[in-house]
C-alpha cells in the first residue's frame, strides 16, 4: 500500500460526525472505544476504494489497526441498544409520510467460503448466480419541497438459504 496516494482525515472529528454520535456517547463504555468509533465512522466517510482496518488507520490520525480491529471484534457495547438508539433518533427527525421498502439485494461472490453464499437468483445480477442475498427495510420519504428523498436504513439481515 502505497501511503503518498491516500487521504489524510484531520486527528479532530469533524463537527458534524461529533453531532451525529453523540446521542450514542453512553453506549459506548470506555473512552478509547469510543474515540475509535468516531475514527472508524470518519473513516466510512473518506473516498478510499476499499475500507479495511489497515488502509483506514493509514489514512486516519490517532488511531491504529489494533484499535479499529478491537472496536470490531472485541470491544464491548450492546449492538441491539445502539441500532434501537439508532432508528429512534432517525424517526425523530424525520417528517411522518414516509414509506417501510422491503428489497433483497444479491452480492455476487467467487468462492463459498462466506456464510451465506449459493447458487441463488440475484437481482442484481438478473440471473442464478454465485452470491449472498441480503434483504433490508430503508425508510423512504419524498417531499415535494425537497429535491432528494429522505433515505435511512432500518435493518438488513443476510438471507441463508
Amino acid at each position: 500500500m502505497n501511503d503518498s496516494y491516500l487521504p489524510h482525515a484531520s486527528p479532530q472529528p469533524l463537527p458534524e460526525v461529533a453531532a451525529y454520535l453523540a446521542p450514542f456517547r453512553s453506549l459506548i463504555r470506555y473512552r478509547q472505544s469510543w474515540e475509535s468509533v468516531e475514527r472508524y465512522v470518519t473513516g466510512l466517510l473518506t473516498d478510499l476504494g476499499r475500507k479495511n482496518c489497515e488502509r483506514l488507520a493509514a489514512t486516519l490520525a490517532g488511531t491504529s489497526v489494533e484499535r479499529l480491529q478491537h472496536l470490531l471484534t472485541d470491544a464491548t457495547w450492546d449492538p441491539l441498544a445502539l441500532d434501537e438508539r439508532r432508528v429512534r433518533q432517525l424517526v425523530a427527525t424525520s417528517a411522518p409520510g414516509g414509506m417501510l421498502v422491503l428489497d433483497d439485494t444479491g452480492l455476487p461472490k467467487q468462492g463459498k467460503a462466506s456464510v451465506g453464499v449459493a447458487r441463488q437468483y440475484s437481482g442484481t445480477l438478473g440471473k442464478k448466480g454465485n452470491c449472498q442475498v441480503l434483504v433490508s427495510a430503508e425508510y423512504v420519504e419524498d417531499r415535494l419541497e425537497r429535491t432528494d428523498p429522505v433515505h435511512w436504513p432500518v435493518s438488513a439481515h443476510l438471507y441463508l438459504p
